[in-house]
């Protein structure tokens, strides 16, 4: 019996959830993505700052892309991302985001990305993430 493969995932890049949080996609190539928000009110906290969850999913929006244009032929998920703030974001501010895969291997991608204001390139955000890869990579035909 044979097995047919199921048909190839093609990623949606940018991803939909660019909509909500304002993201335009700046570049997305050779591992490295550069991603600039524009927060709004709709993300503040109570203290009317960006929420720090929205900015580390503003990072992981800035991984996938550097994954994606390292290692096209893999499906990736983050599996850990270890989130550093540096300074508050407001509504308003213009954020930049970039996020390179630092390397990979056969079973995962490690990445480090960071948030900053555009107006005078203060850090915000850093990260460190770790992506697993969720496909096997084809063998190469003979």
């Amino acid at each position: 019996m044979n097995a047919e493969r199921p048909p190839r995932f093609v990623p949606k890049i940018p991803p939909p959830c660019f909509d909500f949080l304002r993201a335009e996609l700046l570049s997305a190539e050779n591992g490295v993505a550069r991603v600039r928000f524009s927060p709004s009110e709709a993300m503040e906290n109570p203290y009317g700052l960006i929420q720090g969850g929205i900015l580390a999913g503003m990072l992981d929006n800035i991984i996938g892309p550097a994954v994606v244009s390292a290692v096209p032929q893999r499906q990736t998920t983050t599996v850990q991302m270890s989130v550093n703030y540096h300074a508050p974001a407001r509504p308003g501010e213009t954020l930049l985001g970039r996020a390179e895969v630092v390397r990979y291997g056969r079973t995962q991608a490690y990445i480090e990305s960071r948030l900053e204001r555009e107006s005078d390139g203060a850090l915000l955000v850093s990260a460190t993430a770790v992506n697993l890869f969720l496909n096997e990579v084809e063998p190469r035909k003979p």
